[in-house]
């Protein structure tokens, strides 16, 4: 059964783009940013979506 982590991460390209993007916000958010800003918005949820990739398909 495929899960929503699938379908949003389904393999090492995508976690690859995500890792771009998450890169990119980081130049762009800081601590001073609200946090209903769109990019720190998307910022969380790609770096909540990554955690979780990780978590299924590289354990520590």
């Amino acid at each position: 059964m495929r899960t929503e982590l699938d379908r949003i991460a389904e393999n090492e390209k995508q976690y690859d783009a995500a890792m771009a993007r998450i890169n990119e916000l980081l130049e762009i958010v800081d601590d001073a940013t609200p946090a209903d800003d769109k990019n720190e918005v998307e910022l969380v949820l790609l770096s909540n979506l990554v955690a979780d990739y990780e978590d299924v398909y590289y354990p520590l």
